[in-house]
């Protein structure tokens, strides 16, 4: 992997040596920063060797043709030199006197003595790195496609984040769903009022799969012990008519949901059992939409036209991916019905 990000840096390094004017400084820059496969920015790092070119000016009073004067070859051991022609101490827009750029610009092309240019020029790069990375801190495109870029590290992704409760570093990373997907859905879990049409447009868009939210799914729920009626004890909870209960669970259907996926292939519907990649963070998924406050559960949805035959030490998992059956059926099979881990 390193071999080929050298070979992607040298391969630009040479296009921008053939054709400088070809390229925009940002363009060319954002590109070199972003073919390395580590170090620190452009910009950011603290030391010379971590940049992968040494910026400099063309000493020239010319009118410039393009924002990049040249890039010279890289020598083994060494960054190349990236002379700009738009930004320093020199120059008609420089804030050093004419006479000085003149007379380093004599003692270049005359007497090839580059020593004074050379002395400035390590006050050229740093200027030159922070102007890229002042314009980079507020283009989050800029160094989005970088190794190891965390897409909540800048500030716009810190303050779309924090919307949907993402903003502390501590909530980064939590779970199965990456950031970066939260970050795309951001206006659908930053809504205070959650609604099934919001959970369906999320799973069906992020799985690539047919999805429906079931309301109202009834199920048996545990009373506390307090609230169980026992005769002789409190009026609270023995009161024949109104406060009375008969046994230990009542059915209740405000407090339930089923997210319904389906109809899939048989590809897609053995990522959704519990031992595939995608069940878990469809669990993890659901979470950050509804947190714990309701009960639900996945119903899988088999596609009739690919139920697997089932052969016995062969192929199908009990209970999971198998259908005892003489002929084809005639709807696609939903009887699996999954609940999240507590």
């Amino acid at each position: 992997m390193a071999d080929t990000h050298r070979s992607e840096t040298y391969a630009l390094i040479l296009r921008l040596t053939e054709k400088p004017y070809a390229f925009d400084f940002f363009q060319a820059v954002r590109r070199l920063d972003c073919a390395r496969s580590g170090g620190e920015p452009v910009g950011v790092s603290t030391r010379l060797k971590m940049d992968p070119v040494r910026f400099a000016q063309k000493v020239s009073l010319a009118f410039a043709p393009s924002t990049i004067a040249g890039v010279d070859k890289p020598v083994e051991g060494s960054a190349p030199r990236f002379a700009v022609n738009f930004f320093g101490l020199l120059g008609p827009n420089g804030p050093m006197p004419l006479h000085l750029t003149e007379y380093i610009h004599e003692r270049e092309h005359n007497f090839h003595d580059r020593t004074l240019a050379r002395f400035l020029d390590i006050f050229h790069h740093r200027m030159i790195s922070l102007f890229y990375r002042a314009w980079a801190v507020n283009q989050p495109t800029a160094s989005f496609d970088r190794a190891m870029h965390d897409p909540l590290s800048d500030r716009v992704g810190s303050y779309v984040g924090s919307m949907a409760g993402l903003g502390s570093p501590a909530l980064r990373g939590r779970d199965r769903v990456s950031d970066l997907a939260k970050l795309h859905y951001v206006g659908r879990l930053a809504c205070q009022a959650k609604n099934a049409e919001g959970l369906e447009a999320v799973i069906a868009d992020y799985f690539k799969v047919p999805a429906a939210v079931i309301e109202f799914v009834g199920h048996w729920m545990d009373l506390p012990e307090d609230s169980r009626c026992r005769i002789g004890q409190s009026r609270h909870t023995g009161t024949l008519g109104s406060t009375c209960v008969v046994g230990s669970s009542i059915w209740e259907v405000q407090q339930k949901f089923r997210v319904r996926i389906g109809p899939v292939g048989l590809r897609a519907y053995e990522r959704f059992l519990p031992t595939g990649r995608s069940f878990g963070r469809l669990v993890d998924w659901v979470r950050n939409y509804v947190s714990l406050e309701y009960r639900w559960d996945a119903q899988l949805v088999l596609d009739r036209r690919e139920v697997p035959q089932t052969r016995l030490g062969r192929a199908g998992r009990l209970g999971w991916t198998t259908w005892l059956c003489t002929k084809p059926l005639e709807r696609d099979p939903d009887d699996l019905v999954l609940m999240p881990p507590e």
